[in-house]
């Protein structure tokens, strides 16, 4: 597929990976991108053994490359007790492959240096048509024709609606804040990963992120708060502040600045399609564009990652035709989607359930389970 164009439409990590892969088979790749700048988040993020084993196809150590830091258990708490727990040895199965905290804007440099000489980036981007005919995607002023394009604009993806129908966005009903906290500051932790429900549907986590310091999130019901990060942190404080330690020490180690909040979305129902072709060419979703999960088991990065090295392995194995690698890529990715998607809504469904329906669903939970549901999360191979 020498000299043959793409066009990849969102420089997340789902664009940045499928421009790495691309790049990597040899096709001259124009990444658009909205924001003026390419930069990641400042938040921490868990990437799990699948996403590091991708990551490893892309040819980028997630711990020497992208400064990550293995997580050694997992812990699930009530605000009460501890419910629930598994070992991340056995989420990594016969390779040993670790999951790792991350932070997000480390990661995010870690593949913007991996991208190929033959990747092309248009910063302040915004891309507002998609030819079906005349394969193209284009600004108000530009346009760049293509052989295959990759749409990972996000789960509120307007090409979505192009090619399928039924598969809105979801709001989850939460928001979401987090934190990073410098290394400095940070409070003593250790190498376990930590989720806390409580009532109210309200949850907190933290977890270590080595040099880059230590990460917590925290997911309250209802929408976006609009008082100034000052009034949002005394509201975290009022939340969470009494919670069992060290839950307060974070909420105190953490300058208001340093606060982030996001609604939460997901895409539900999954797209009955995710991609379309004519003739030779053709246009495929990836990342949250194709399948925003739930939030409750973090799971897109990883996916995301998956979807990319799964592109890659379509398009080597077809070279000739984008329409029969499309169609490869689809039927290896449907079954893991639609496995972590259901997992992820069913998650979700309990953890936002009524008063004590969460904690009292955890309490039942065996740890053979928790253990068995993790292993199915991470248990993708890249396809060879």
């Amino acid at each position: 597929m020498h000299n043959r164009r793409a066009v990849v439409v969102g420089a997340g990590i789902a664009g940045l990976a499928s421009a790495i892969m691309l790049s990597k088979l040899g096709w001259r790749v124009a990444l658009l991108e909205r924001r003026e700048r390419l930069r990641g988040d400042n938040v921490g993020m868990v990437l799990w053994a699948s996403g590091v084993r991708a990551l490893r196809a892309l040819g980028i150590d997630a711990a020497l490359d992208a400064g990550g830091t293995p997580v050694h258990h997992f812990e699930i708490r009530t605000d009460e007790r501890q419910v629930g727990s598994f070992s991340a040895a056995a989420v990594g199965a016969d390779d040993g492959a670790p999951s790792v905290m991350i932070h997000n804007a480390v990661l995010y440099e870690a593949l913007v240096s991996h991208l190929g000489r033959d990747v092309e980036v248009h910063p302040d981007t915004q891309v507002s048509r998609i030819d079906l005919v005349d394969l193209a995607a284009g600004d108000a002023t530009r346009r760049w024709d293509a052989d295959l394009i990759v749409a990972a604009d996000g789960v509120d993806s307007p090409t979505r609606a192009l090619i399928t129908s039924g598969a809105p966005t979801v709001d989850a009903g939460v928001v979401a804040f987090r934190a990073t906290i410098p290394a400095h500051r940070a409070p003593e932790r250790g190498s376990e990963a930590v989720e806390i429900y409580g009532p109210d549907r309200r949850r907190f986590g933290y977890a270590d992120l080595g040099h880059s310091g230590a990460c917590w999130w925290a997911t309250v019901p209802g929408g976006m708060r609009p008082e100034s990060p000052q009034i949002q942190h005394e509201l975290i404080n009022r939340w969470f502040g009494d919670w069992p330690a060290p839950v307060g020490k974070f909420i105190a180690a953490t300058r208001p600045t340093e606060l982030t909040q996001q609604a939460v979305r997901f895409v539900w129902p999954l797209p009955a399609k995710v991609y379309h072709t004519d003739g030779d060419r053709g246009l495929v979703l990836t990342g949250d564009a194709a399948h925003g999960t739930a939030p409750v088991l973090a799971h897109g990065a990883s996916l995301a990652l998956e979807d990319a090295v799964t592109l890659g392995w379509a398009l080597r194995h077809h070279p000739e035709s984008v329409p029969d690698a499309l169609h490869a890529y689809d039927r290896a990715r449907a079954g893991r989607i639609r496995k972590v998607a259901r997992l992820c809504r069913r998650a979700h469904l309990v953890a936002s359930g009524g008063p004590g329906v969460a904690r009292g669903i955890l309490r039942a939970m065996p740890d053979s389970w928790l253990t068995s549901r993790a292993v199915s999360l991470a248990d993708w191979q890249p396809p060879r």
